[in-house]
């Protein structure tokens, strides 16, 4: 559920593109349909000014800790991928980035470091295996314990509902842990608009999470993705439901709803030979500019969705969040009393941060 985990792939779809091209993006503001209806961006940035965003940021990407550089004013926690686990032994791996935590504790904004986990069978072990267990839980609490960090980031994911159970009492304990230090926990769930153990999502238990942890951050995302036919990444009135699921819970104000910033670009037949490809909106912009697409919005997600095809003579339907997409989220999230999130800091829709909407956090 998290593509562009590694460092923002270059247009390979697209190999004649050259770096002019992303220089030149603000000036590409290429067609009607990309542009933000009036007020939009001003109720953004009162938005954005009320609540500070929690915000995701790869170490491994340039692009995302100059992002965070750059619209500092408007982020109150960062969560920086410092930490994975090594698949299959489940041991943790990784470090801290100095540059990245001396920079946000500049600022002010509170920094929890991720510990990404997305394999689930090494989650799995994680969560039932005594020894591996009892280890990364003294691992994090170890990481926890330093100065620089108000606490952690739980992201498991890709497990079954088996394993529910076990999810819960892991988040428990690493809980008891960093509040027994004064540190808080934020923990990664899928977002649901009906809690149905049965189902894949059936792992996260938001009701308990938010009971045990400090933040829960609720991907709101996911209805098509790589993997799946293509189709709006996050549709409002998935969003809405899952806000409002949310909303109805105990605890509700731990809740953060998460908004992806990314767009999908998938292959008609798709499967092992033509896999969707995820890029970055600057990307996406580049990729409709060079193949001179007409983009459109569709009014139901409020994403960008346009059709081309390669040179090989290959269907492609490419679907995008940008910052109307954005901010209809965001908006959904604080209308239910929500935090609000994002996935990633990176070359994102800028125009989420223009100065006319941003000035201050």
């Amino acid at each position: 559920m998290r593509p562009l985990e590694l460092a923002a792939a270059p247009l390979a779809a697209v190999p004649q593109l050259t770096v002019w091209l992303r220089r030149a993006l603000p000036a590409l503001a290429l067609l009607a349909c990309l542009a933000l209806p009036g007020g939009a961006l001003g109720a953004t940035y009162n938005l954005l000014r009320a609540r500070p965003l929690h915000a995701y940021l790869l170490t491994s990407a340039p692009d995302s800790l100059r992002d965070l550089r750059a619209h500092a004013r408007s982020i109150g926690v960062v969560y920086p991928t410092y930490f994975d686990c090594a698949v299959p032994s489940g041991r943790v791996v990784g470090a801290e980035v100095p540059e990245v935590t001396a920079f946000a504790r500049s600022r002010r904004i509170v920094v929890m470091p991720r510990f990404n986990c997305q394999d689930g069978a090494t989650v799995h072990r994680i969560l039932t295996s005594p020894a591996l267990r009892a280890a990364t839980l003294a691992r994090l609490a170890s990481i926890a314990r330093s100065p620089a960090f108000q606490g952690l980031n739980l992201d498991f994911e890709n497990d079954g509902a088996a394993d529910r159970g076990a999810m819960t009492d892991f988040v428990a304990a690493l809980a008891s842990r960093l509040h027994a230090m004064h540190k808080k926990l934020s923990v990664v769930a899928a977002g649901v608009s009906v809690d149905d153990p049965r189902r894949s999502t059936g792992f996260y238990d938001p009701r308990a999470l938010a009971a045990l942890a400090d933040t829960v951050f609720v991907m709101a995302w996911g209805a098509h993705w790589q993997g799946s036919a293509p189709g709006p990444i996050a549709p409002l009135g998935t969003a809405l439901a899952i806000a409002r699921y949310l909303a109805s819970l105990p605890n509700a104000s731990r809740f953060v709803l998460g908004a992806p910033m990314y767009g999908i670009d998938w292959a008609a037949g798709g499967g092992a030979t033509r896999p969707a490809k995820a890029y970055q909106y600057s990307d996406i912009v580049a990729l409709a500019h060079s193949v001179h697409a007409h983009v459109r919005r569709d009014p139901a997600s409020a994403e960008l969705t346009f059709d081309y095809t390669d040179a090989a003579g290959v269907a492609h339907q490419v679907w995008s969040m940008d910052a109307q997409s954005v901010a209809s989220l965001l908006r959904i999230g604080r209308q239910h009393g929500l935090g609000t999130g994002l996935w990633r800091l990176g070359l994102e829709d800028q125009r989420l941060w223009s100065s006319s909407q941003v000035t201050s956090g």
